[in-house]
């Protein structure tokens, strides 16, 4: 999560001496195909239509608004613990693991490659975020088929609906 950078933790770089301080505060990695995609979210019915993941980055959302959003995931189904792909493992994500976070909109977050989750859902407003992804996954999301579901090098996404009969609501 990007928030109040913990020095403890955290990689200095003393570059511009005291004047700026610059910090890496998330493991962040992806390819020589990452992109930065300003995503304006309206406020919509808080209900789950899709959950996805991606296989190549840690996407990454940042609120440039400063305003209060909810945020769905769930905990990555397919992936090891040594960073590898377990093909044996439902393309889906497990439902007992989806959980809604509320941000307050100073900080954004940073997912691990293979976490499920849901764009932003907005709380106060339309608002908007700096997402960085991948061209590759652009592209996937343009190849979706009728229900929006999306199969691609950098995408699995997934109707909820149409895979397990129910609608997850957030709780506001």
């Amino acid at each position: 999560m990007i928030g109040e950078p913990d020095d403890s933790v955290l990689e200095k770089i003393d570059f511009y001496g005291a004047d700026v301080k610059v910090t890496q505060p998330a493991d962040f990695h992806g390819n020589d195909d990452l992109c930065l995609n300003l995503v304006s979210f309206n406020p919509r019915q808080l209900h789950v239509k899709w959950m996805e993941y991606h296989s190549k980055h840690t996407q990454t959302f940042i609120p440039l608004s400063g305003k209060p959003f909810y945020m769905v995931l769930g905990k990555p189904t397919a992936r090891k613990a040594d960073g590898s792909w377990d093909e044996s493992k439902a393309n889906l994500p497990e439902l007992d693991s989806i959980q809604a976070f509320e941000f307050d909109g100073t900080g954004g977050l940073v997912m691990d490659v293979g976490t499920w989750h849901e764009v932003p859902f907005p709380i106060a407003g339309p608002t908007h975020f700096v997402c960085i992804c991948t061209n590759e996954t652009n592209e996937n999301l343009e190849q979706g088929d009728d229900k929006g579901e999306c199969e691609g090098g950098d995408l699995s996404k997934r109707h909820i609906k149409s895979q397990f009969g129910i609608i997850l609501q957030i709780e506001g």
